[in-house]
């Protein structure tokens, strides 16, 4: 999901109350945000829409610019209600796939932790281009034109695993290691792939096994974005099969840890991860 251009209506209202309350009361940019305590960055993330705020801050913003308190409990009911958003990928895929990826990547970019948690297909940060055509013509039988960009646009976020300042771990179940996207040796090509990650020293790759007792379960996939550049608050992306979901919240947000971390303990790491690889 795209931030600004496929934000909710009710995420742009919001953003455009917020732009009003810091003109009416007189203040620049950079005044404001210095009375928050952020950066002017994260500020007009804000009132473009870019960012979804946190309750605090929405209530923060109307206090330093002397909002009444009506308008500030509005606001804040409006925060509240767009914190989790979904988009219909019908209104995202209009751009392009080239696009929705680069979309994705700029998240990924900012943030230092990524977190990864894939039950159903492998990681796109772990996908071959082979795997990844055959997933893209799944996912639209009927055609599309820029499949081709779409591949491509996904290896190229795939630079992000190299870079040993960031720190990345994925959890995938073991059934989607023997689910066929094509003949075998494009899914060899793939696990292979995946076994050569693995070594990475900034990477960790774990496998929910058959035979381990769960402590959770989730039903889709999600990845949390955390320790994010710019003042960024952390960020979970989840998908359904007609929408993308960002959830912003910090409750909703810890829920999601809570669970991933639930998750990375009931899976397999290193050689009993390579081993189980290796198997498959």
């Amino acid at each position: 999901m795209s931030p600004g251009r496929d934000a909710s209506p009710q995420r742009l209202r919001l953003a455009a109350s917020l732009r009003r309350l810091r003109h009416a009361a007189g203040l620049s940019g950079e005044e404001l945000a210095s009375r928050l305590g952020i950066s002017q960055s994260k500020l007009s993330r804000l009132e473009l829409g870019d960012s979804v705020p946190q309750v605090t801050d929405v209530s923060r913003w109307g206090e330093a610019t002397g909002a009444p308190h009506e308008t500030i409990t509005e606001l804040i009911t409006l925060a509240e209600e767009v914190a989790t958003e979904a988009t219909l990928w019908r209104r995202s895929l209009r751009r392009g796939l080239g696009r929705l990826q680069r979309d994705v990547q700029a998240v990924e970019t900012s943030a230092m932790t990524i977190s990864n948690f894939s039950p159903v297909v492998l990681p796109g940060l772990l996908q071959t281009p082979e795997y990844a055509r055959r997933l893209a013509l799944l996912a639209f039988p009927e055609g599309r034109p820029d499949i081709a960009e779409g591949v491509a646009a996904r290896m190229a976020r795939q630079s992000v695993v190299y870079d040993e300042s960031k720190r990345l771990t994925f959890v995938i179940a073991e059934p989607v290691l023997r689910w066929r996207l094509g003949p075998p040796p494009i899914m060899r090509a793939q696990l292979d792939r995946i076994l050569g990650v693995s070594d990475l020293p900034n990477v960790q790759v774990g496998i929910l096994t058959q035979d381990r007792e769960l402590t959770t379960w989730y039903s889709h996939g999600f990845n949390l974005f955390e320790d994010r550049i710019d003042d960024q608050d952390p960020v979970v992306h989840a998908s359904t099969l007609t929408t993308g979901v960002t959830v912003t919240d910090p409750a909703d947000v810890d829920r999601y840890r809570q669970v991933f971390t639930r998750l990375r303990e009931a899976a397999v790491f290193g050689d009993q991860a390579r081993a189980l690889l290796r198997g498959a």
